[in-house]
């Protein structure tokens, strides 16, 4: 009988945890599929920080996340449904997605319908299946939300089968006349019971906004590559200079923030603040993540300056690293923007006397680095930088705050090398 530790029973013959077979592994399996519809959502929220239109995510209300957009107009939203398949060689066939029938009913004739047909309507039960389908539900948003639901979207990390690769590419380009398609549409007020019909020409519009996203392998439970693809998602979104350690972490941290808004108890009646603050990710929520300061995030945004969240990220990590609080951090951030901004409005002006000046700085950073002065004894140095400028043409157009910003700007180009 084999010891305790080896693989087998114990000495009395007691079978060991690993021995019996379980009753259930579901909730492992549900664990799993959440943690590939969070994983898609935090991917999703790293976009925001491109300070386009969109400006939220929503996490599991409604859909598995729904992604707002502002427009002038006001909001739109665009509905995400995360499905995946542990079998890597799985294809969703046309009746898993839809749930129409394999063989779709005879056409029939029909001179106002687009291509001269129409099909047969369907059954009660047909329209059941089509309405509880995965694309049936998205769907409904089309209806519920009408012009404010921009897309719906079916994302999976397997494939399509080739006739459902078809459906998508009609649906892309706009075949009103693939069979598929049509029988949507020829059916669409029955299948989500609308009291007056919808014209043809608005059927044919909803339709058009699925879109069925596959072969995400990032939405795998067991992929083991995620965290590297979402570090490099940080980079990419972001342009955020991080160590591989450091992007581990805030991926983490994120993950943490969207499973916390998907899991927290709603109220039953709610505003749209209720709604941002319980199951909402906006920007503040990825800046208090980030190791990137808000003044240089705005200024990122005002300036279009590709490189200044790089920059920020590296100023603040340093700063960090020498005892400076995230209030100081902060206003440093801003010395050197007010820095950055005064050199590229005069660095021509003042070709020679700017050269000479970034010479003076880089001293006073080496010696900084070097650790000859303490980050607290900076202002030391500046303080006599000023003074020595007292009498130059640049004396009057800095203060010791943009000289300060100076010293960080060759800092972070010390970095950036």
């Amino acid at each position: 009988m084999a010891k305790n530790g080896g693989g087998g029973s114990d000495e009395a013959g007691r079978p060991q945890l690993h021995e019996v077979k379980p009753r259930e592994l579901v909730g492992r399996e549900v664990i799993a599929r959440f943690e590939c519809q969070f994983r898609a959502a935090a991917l999703e929220c790293l976009r925001l920080l491109e300070g386009k239109a969109f400006d939220r995510v929503y996490c599991d209300y409604q859909e598995d996340f729904v992604i707002r957009e502002s427009l002038h107009e006001g909001s739109a939203y665009h509905f995400v449904q995360v499905k995946t398949k542990g079998a890597k060689k799985h294809q969703w066939s046309r009746l898993e997605l839809f749930g129409v029938p394999q063989k779709l009913p005879a056409v029939v004739k029909a001179a106002h319908a687009p291509g001269g047909c129409v099909g047969k309507a369907a059954t009660s039960e047909q329209l059941k299946k089509i309405r509880g389908s995965f694309v049936g539900k998205l769907l409904e948003h089309t209806v519920n939300f009408s012009d404010a639901c921009k897309t719906v979207t079916f994302l999976t990390n397997v494939y399509l089968e080739d006739q459902v690769e078809q459906i998508s590419e009609a649906i892309r380009i706009g075949d009103v006349s693939e069979r598929t398609v049509r029988y949507l549409a020829d059916n669409y007020s029955a299948i989500f019971g609308i009291t007056h019909p919808f014209e043809m020409s608005i059927a044919h519009a909803c339709i058009g906004k699925l879109r069925l996203s596959a072969g995400h392998d990032y939405l795998d439970p067991h992929h083991p590559h995620f965290e590297s693809k979402a570090v490099k998602a940080v980079w990419d979104f972001s342009e955020i200079d991080l160590t591989h350690t450091e992007g581990i972490e805030l991926v983490t941290k994120l993950l943490g923030l969207v499973q916390k808004k998907s899991s927290r108890k709603m109220l039953h009646e709610l505003t749209s603040e209720d709604l941002d603050d319980f199951a909402g990710v906006g920007v503040d929520d990825l800046l208090d993540l980030l190791p990137i300061s808000r003044g240089a995030y705005q200024n990122f945004l005002s300036e279009g300056d590709s490189n200044a969240l790089k920059n920020a990220s590296i100023l603040q990590r340093k700063l960090g690293q020498a005892g400076a609080n995230p209030e100081l951090i902060e206003t440093a951030s801003r010395w050197k923007i007010s820095w950055d901004t005064w050199f590229r409005t005069y660095r021509h002006t003042y070709e020679r006397e700017i050269s000479f000046l970034q010479h003076a700085l880089n001293g006073i950073y080496v010696r900084w680095a070097r650790g000859e002065v303490s980050f607290s004894g900076l202002q030391v140095e500046v303080d006599a930088l000023k003074s020595k400028l007292s009498t130059n043409s640049l004396g009057l157009a800095l203060t010791e705050e943009m000289l300060t910003g100076g010293v960080l700007a060759e800092l972070v180009r010390s970095e950036s090398r």
